[in-house]
């Protein structure tokens, strides 16, 4: 046990209601940590949230008013800004942080703003700070850039001076250690930064958890009887790629009849889901695909999704990891992914999961058709993925991530 020192963690923003693989990160560890001894706090900003204080899962969260030092943004953009990408401005959070005793160590999530705040502390205080990449720093496709980046158009950037003035330039190789979560992202980084301690450590899973759904709960819930579920897990934007997985789907349903869709998560994109919507009704094939925007990452119903899935399908035009591939693992369910991002780190083609070409309907349709109809080669995918995500428990990946705050 050591002594309980405080860690504190930085994301942009830190919301039940918009929930995805980095909040889940930073409540996992967070509850390892404080099983190692050390006092953990979130402190993010006001975006998507009113609230300055709450407990969110046990882990105390504090939150600080913020603005976007830009001129003409409209409330839609600042909104967008505020789902994905948005580079916070908070004084508050910067006061908060320099008052703050007894912290070992400040692990950052985010630049930006908050990153150069973070820097200039770890400079006043001599405390060290940590940087997590999750995700598209020197990767990110062209596509999912400009997707991010639109809220800003045709505004005037006059916080330029600020990024200045923090160097926020410098908050990667200032850092005590660039954390990566896969390994091609660890390889750019270290390249770009060869002075730098970059480090690949994995995200993780609850194996417990997402081993423990009741599969007869959730087909009883939507009246399913005995059809075959194909599910997937990811935020409702355009990286997600659920518009080829309905294409593909819609196929499917012609050779196997009993199979229906279940697509959970966050509406990020409101237009977008919007487009899903349309697409289902033009497909004709409302009556087979569940939607489930928003569902709380704590509530039983999404395990229980994965308990009753046949096939976890999972096309998704990049990511930078993939939690929910190790959901569907500790729920015993084979994978059909992308060969993109992190994915590649921890899925071998045909050995504990099945790569398909993410722009192609037709070969995702035939992916799945092959799952479906050899029960063979499903549970063979499905075994290995269980013994394959024993490595990645979120006390295995914590010890990690504490060595590193002991390293530095």
């Amino acid at each position: 046990m050591v002594m309980k020192n405080k860690i504190i963690q930085v994301p942009r923003r830190f919301v039940r209601q918009e929930w995805g693989g980095t909040e889940t990160v930073i409540i996992e560890t967070s509850h390892e940590l404080h099983k190692l001894g050390y006092e953990v706090e979130i402190f993010t900003s006001k975006a998507l949230s009113g609230i300055s204080r709450e407990s969110i899962l046990g882990v105390p969260v504090r939150r600080f008013a913020y603005f976007y030092p830009r001129l003409g943004l409209s409330r839609e953009d600042k909104h967008r800004l505020d789902m994905r990408g948005g580079n916070v401005f908070s004084l508050k959070f910067l006061l908060a942080i320099l008052l703050t005793s007894n912290i070992k160590v400040i692990h950052l999530h985010t630049g930006g703003f908050l990153g150069g705040f973070v820097r200039l502390v770890s400079r006043l205080r001599k405390i060290p700070y940590v940087l997590s990449i999750h995700g598209g720093a020197l990767d990110l496709p062209a596509q999912q850039l400009k997707e991010i980046v639109a809220p800003l158009k045709g505004s005037f950037n006059w916080g330029k001076i600020f990024e200045i003035i923090l160097r926020c330039n410098r908050i990667n190789q200032d850092a005590a250690a660039i954390i990566c979560v896969c390994e091609n992202e660890r390889e750019l980084m270290a390249r770009k930064y060869p002075q730098s301690n970059v480090v690949y450590v994995p995200n993780g899973v609850d194996v417990k958890r997402f081993a423990s759904g009741d599969a007869a709960r959730f087909r009883d819930k939507f009246a399913l009887g005995d059809k075959e579920v194909l599910l997937y897990v990811g935020g409702f934007y355009s990286q997600k790629n659920h518009l080829l997985l309905l294409d593909a789907f819609a196929e499917i349903t012609k050779s196997h009849p009993r199979t229906v869709l279940v697509l959970i998560g966050v509406a990020y994109d409101k237009a977008y889901y919007e487009k899903m919507i349309n697409q289902i009704a033009a497909l004709n094939i409302p009556d087979s695909v569940i939607l489930l925007p928003n569902l709380k990452f704590e509530e039983d119903m999404l395990i229980d999704a994965y308990a009753a899935a046949s096939v976890f399908v999972f096309p998704s035009k990049y990511e930078t990891f993939g939690i929910v591939a190790l959901e569907a693992w500790a729920a015993q369910k084979p994978v059909i992914c992308g060969k993109v991002g992190g994915l590649v780190s921890f899925i071998k083609d045909k050995e504990n999961g099945l790569f398909f070409d993410v722009d192609s309907a037709q070969d995702l349709q035939q992916k799945i058709a092959m799952l479906l109809n050899d029960k063979d080669l499903s549970m063979k995918l499905a075994r290995r993925g269980l013994a394959e995500v024993q490595n990645y428990s979120w006390a295995k990946i914590t010890e990690k991530l504490a060595a590193i705050y002991e390293g530095i």
